[in-house]
Formats: C-alpha cells, sequence, structure tokens
C-alpha cells in the first residue's frame, strides 16, 4: 500500500505542474501575470508587492503577495535568492504559499533550486529535487514563443488606495491577435507593475514596501519520492 508521504507527493506533483504549465507556453512562471520585457533586477531583501487578481475564466478573487526574503550562495558560488508567493482567497481565507530559492528571474522558467509549500494549516513541506528538476524543465521552457510588439502609450496616472502614481502605458500585441495592457512605475519593486489587463486576468496594484516577512513560520518537512511496485 502506498504510505499518505507518497500521495502527498503526487498531489503535489498534481497541483504545481498544474499551476506552473496552464500559463501559455513561454508564457510567465507566476499565473496570470504578463510577461515583462523590460530588465529585471533582483531586488532588495524585505521587497514585496501586494496585488488583486481576478482571474477572467470563472471571475475568481485572490490576493497575491510577491516577496523576496533574501540570499545565499549555492556551493559553487552563485547568489540565489529566496522569492516567495502566497495567494489568499478572500471568500474562504485559505491560503497556498510557495517558497522558491531561484538563480534569476521568478517569471522565467529553469531557475528553481529549491521549494517549500504550505497549504492552508497543513505543515510546510520541501519538495524533492526530482519535482523541483520537473517543474524546471516543462515544456514551457522548450517553446519560445514570438515577442509581441510593444506599444507605448504614453504617461498615465493609476490610483492605488491613498497614492497616485505616474504610470507608463504599454501595449503588447500578439501575433495571435491577442493584447493586453500593463502600467508600469519603476518605483514599484520586483516588476515595476501597477496594473495589467490581459485575455487570462486582472491585476491591480494593493499595496508594497520593503518590510517583508516569510509567511511561512516552521521548518518545512522534505518529502521523497518512492518507488512502488
Amino acid at each position: 500500500m502506498r504510505s499518505s508521504k507518497y500521495l502527498l507527493c503526487l498531489s503535489l506533483v498534481v497541483a504545481f505542474v498544474f499551476v506552473f504549465i496552464q500559463a501559455q507556453p513561454s508564457r510567465a512562471q507566476i499565473r496570470g501575470l504578463p510577461k515583462l520585457y523590460e530588465e529585471f533586477k533582483m531586488p532588495e531583501k524585505g521587497a514585496y508587492v501586494t496585488y488583486k487578481v481576478i482571474y477572467t475564466k470563472n471571475k475568481a478573487e485572490r490576493i497575491i503577495t510577491l516577496s523576496f526574503m533574501g540570499k545565499e550562495k549555492s556551493e559553487e558560488g552563485e547568489d540565489l535568492y529566496w522569492f516567495e508567493q502566497k495567494e489568499t482567497n478572500p471568500k474562504t481565507g485559505n491560503v497556498n504559499i510557495m517558497k522558491m530559492l531561484i538563480s534569476g528571474n521568478p517569471q522565467v522558467i529553469g531557475t528553481i533550486h529549491r521549494m517549500i509549500v504550505k497549504s492552508g494549516k497543513d505543515p510546510a513541506s520541501e519538495l524533492p529535487q526530482a519535482l523541483v528538476q520537473m517543474i524546471n524543465q516543462t515544456p514551457s521552457q522548450k517553446t519560445e514563443a514570438e515577442k509581441p510588439k510593444i506599444k507605448n502609450l504614453g504617461s498615465e496616472k493609476v490610483k492605488i488606495k491613498d497614492k497616485t502614481l505616474e504610470c507608463t502605458h504599454l501595449q503588447y500585441n500578439s501575433k495571435d491577435k491577442t493584447t493586453e495592457d500593463v502600467w508600469t512605475n519603476t518605483k514599484v519593486p520586483l516588476f515595476s507593475l501597477v496594473k495589467s489587463i490581459t485575455p487570462e486576468a486582472t491585476w491591480e496594484l494593493f499595496e508594497y514596501g520593503t518590510d517583508a516577512v516569510s509567511a511561512i513560520k516552521e521548518k518545512p518537512e522534505v518529502l521523497e519520492l518512492q518507488e512502488h511496485k
């Protein structure tokens, strides 16, 4: 009989492969976030952004916080960065968290070195390296979509809570005739994204800052994949 730990591993594989592959090939690794083509620079430790996200297909609303928790060196001396994605369902209060040790832009598939997950009140778990490698090698990594034509529509003001940000409005027009609009401001950490409207989702900045702390408090258990006959 298969152990509960083995079955948990299988469920994690299904959940995370779905999250990573359901985006269009070569699109953003973060579901629903448009691919941004400006040069990505790693933010300082503690930088975070929180967005209200509404997915077009089912009108589901989520609050998503993206944070950088610091960096460490790999055995080879490479700089690696702790990146965390916290997704909250405002209707149910359920929280899902992914914490990843990455070597580059989190929008690019193939940069993950470690991944820790936590769902609701369940204990945090670290995925085995075999699963991390599987996620890094999804078909999205190998299928490069052509860069869309990017049109600069000028400067526009976008209000977030009690602030008004002066933003650059860019429009992406792809060969498949899909259109995406993004509003950016360089003061906003991570991707400079203030707002985006795509066929998949609408993202609106809620708040940002430099004092983020990890939403995972406990030490994660490292899961093991076991072959069963």
